[in-house]
């Protein structure tokens, strides 16, 4: 556990952390239907997911692209205030190019041409939402994994390749949970993200296809204490050779990686210093995923 120094220390660094925060609005609900009036029929809906209900107005013709769930562990749920509208309209730039623009609680914050890349953003932008607010959950940017009844969390923002280190877990036989989110309960415990991993090459997209199978179709794996947190960074050439971290720099790195810390610190910090009571932290520049994975699961 951490002591009062410690604590100090965490408290005075969250301020230089950086975060990402969302607006929370609560709208009317509207139930699911289509817009005859609109240019393009839409599809109004809503989902609840870790306790977030998501508010989406797309055109029909953007459903088929989207994942499902667009949200892991989402159901669609119309009853009651939704905590965040994202809404997708087909418009014409001034040089009359179709673009599909995207707005979150009525503000657009992105526009694409095509519908792939728009079903890519919306997806994004909702989970991040949901991790965002939350209300019982802790969400970290982090690889996650489950080796001999332990969650290894391996935190990074988006491409520092945390999904490359998730599947060469996976790869030497750990069990996947997320390559996106280590979800924190309030007892501390991990618990899984079932999504399909993201990678920007085709090559990685196939390795995750390859070595997952048929496993994202089966119930996601039970929630499981803390065992390790291994902050590390790439850089050519390097054997990974760690160095132990105190408690304290163990749940700075979580932190650093939380998203939600600007909106629930006091919540975010209790749960994250519970689950690390038992667990070790580890930091250090690695090589290949394949050497720091051989050394790492060596050892627990």
């Amino acid at each position: 556990m951490l002591n009062s120094a410690s604590g100090i220390a965490v408290l005075s660094r969250i301020t230089a952390l950086r975060i990402p925060d969302t607006q929370v609005i609560t709208p009317s609900p509207l139930t699911r239907n289509s817009d005859p009036g609109a240019e393009a029929p839409v599809s109004v809906f809503s989902i609840v997911a870790f306790g977030v209900r998501i508010q989406f107005r797309v055109p029909n013709a953007l459903l088929d692209t989207l994942p499902a769930p667009i949200i892991p562990g989402a159901e669609f749920d119309d009853r009651g205030p939704a905590d965040a509208v994202f809404s997708v309209q087909r418009k014409r730039t001034s040089q009359g190019i179709p673009v599909y623009e995207l707005a979150q609680n009525g503000t657009v914050i992105g526009g694409e041409c095509s519908l792939e890349p728009t079903a890519r953003a919306l997806e994004s932008c909702a989970q991040l939402t949901v991790a965002t607010l939350a209300k019982d959950s802790v969400f970290v940017h982090a690889g996650t994994v489950g080796w001999q009844g332990k969650a290894i969390v391996m935190p990074g923002r988006s491409f520092s390749g945390k999904s490359t280190l998730t599947m060469a877990m996976v790869r030497a036989g750990a069990q996947y949970y997320s390559d996106e989110y280590a979800i924190f309960d309030r007892e501390g415990r991990v618990h899984p993200y079932w999504r399909i991993p993201r990678f920007r090459e085709d090559s990685g997209r196939k390795v995750a296809s390859r070595l997952l199978g048929d496993v994202l179709d089966r119930l996601p794996p039970v929630p499981i204490p803390l065992g390790w947190v291994l902050l590390s960074r790439y850089q050519t050439g390097i054997d990974w050779q760690p160095r132990r971290l105190t408690p304290g720099e163990t749940l700075l790195g979580l932190l650093d990686n939380t998203v939600a810390l600007r909106r629930q610190p006091e919540h975010s910090i209790k749960t994250l210093a519970r689950a690390i009571a038992k667990a070790e932290g580890f930091q250090g520049l690695r090589g290949e995923a394949a050497d720091l994975v051989r050394k790492a699961l060596a050892q627990r």
